[in-house]
């Protein structure tokens, strides 16, 4: 009786299984079933329609329609995954029966028996070559967009030095020589007409400061003529004499070797964030650190003041944040901003250092002050 029970269940497993496979091999989904040792053990129709393959052709070779460029990593992943016993999902080129490669989405689950052992592999394959096609292309926008904002950065700080160079040099020689032949003239009027020479010659210096000024915070001569630290040094200088705010600097002794678009990028990040602490986050003091690990350079700067929550930092409405965010991209790296309410902010930037330049000068330590 017991001999007949089991011989009934053997042929109705058998008979769901045949069902399975007729299901399986009347979808428009590619799909095939694997045994646990490895072994390809079905096929279905819409597979062999478009491999051109036969079953035997693929039992024998299942890598026999992929791109030769994915095997190897497909099927590393592939067999730690059923080392594991783990279900499997991958993107992968596979041959269609023309010659023609497209994209698909590999799919594969295990089927476990009433003691949790794998009896059979289960996989699908989904056609999603319109789908890479569309991420390829909308890549392609991005990167070029990307192009795009790098150009007008660069383009915009070329301006900007020039106009700076213009004023410091050509409108500020101009100012001084004024200032110089005014100081003649003054020594020649009569007492009486002293006074009104002296509030001109005010006028003259509070000018030339202001030309100094405004030539200074379009392009600090620091950054070009002495490097990064020295930049970031003065940058903090002027911020904490213009808020009050305290700035602790861990900065490195020497100037850092960087390119000058990377130097330029990462002090704008650091202008900006600097902004941003005046406008919103009423802070007492701010920490700045700069400093080279692995081949990356990192400049940090947290703040004490109101912190910020999830939804500020994911809202995305903050076009500087965006700004500082694209400028780290296009040099490789990436920023990052942590907070909460009433626990300071932290901006976090790195980028990768390559194309270093040689040394800048330090040689006036009287220039500077930390």
């Amino acid at each position: 009786m017991q001999f007949k029970q089991s011989t009934r269940a053997v042929q109705v497993l058998r008979h769901n299984d045949e069902v399975l496979r007729l299901v399986i091999d009347t979808i428009p989904t590619m799909a095939w079933t694997v045994r646990p040792d490895g072994v390809v053990d079905f096929i279905n129709q819409r597979w062999l329609d478009y491999t051109g393959l036969s079953v035997e052709e693929e039992i024998k070779e299942p890598t026999r329609a992929m791109h030769p460029e994915d095997v190897s990593r497909v099927m590393d992943k592939w067999l730690t995954h059923v080392a594991n016993g783990e279900s499997f999902e991958d993107e992968m080129r596979l041959r269609r029966a023309d010659g023609e490669y497209r994209w698909f989405l590999v799919r594969t689950m295990p089927l476990r028996d009433e003691r949790r052992n794998i009896v059979k592999w289960y996989g699908t394959s989904i056609d999603i070559e319109d789908r890479k096609r569309a991420e390829e292309a909308l890549q392609k926008s991005r990167d070029q967009l990307r192009a795009l904002a790098a150009r007008v950065q660069s383009v915009r700080e070329e301006e900007r030095t020039r106009v700076a160079r213009e004023i410091h040099d050509e409108l500020g020689q101009a100012l001084t020589a004024i200032k110089i032949d005014l100081s003649s003239l003054s020594r020649e009027l009569p007492a009486d007409k002293k006074q009104q020479s002296e509030s001109i010659l005010k006028l003259v210096d509070e000018t030339i400061q202001s030309v100094r000024r405004i030539s200074t915070e379009l392009r600090p001569v620091v950054l070009d003529a002495v490097g990064l630290v020295a930049a970031v040094e003065w940058a903090a200088g002027e911020f904490a004499a213009r808020t009050g705010t305290k700035c602790q600097l861990d900065l490195p002794h020497d100037d850092v070797l960087i390119d000058q678009g990377r130097a330029t990028a990462l002090f704008r990040i650091f202008q900006e964030t600097l902004t941003n602490v005046a406008r919103h986050a009423n802070a007492t003091e701010v920490n700045v650190r700069l400093a080279e690990d692995k081949g990356n350079l990192t400049l940090e700067v947290h703040d004490n003041g109101e912190g910020v929550s999830e939804e500020q930092l994911g809202s995305g409405s903050s076009l500087g944040i965006l700004g500082m965010r694209e400028r780290a991209l296009l040099l490789g790296g990436e920023l990052t901003i942590a907070g909460a309410l009433g626990e300071g902010t932290t901006v976090r930037v790195r980028i990768p250092e390559t194309h270093p330049t040689s040394p800048k000068d330090t040689s006036d330590p009287d220039s500077y002050c930390r």
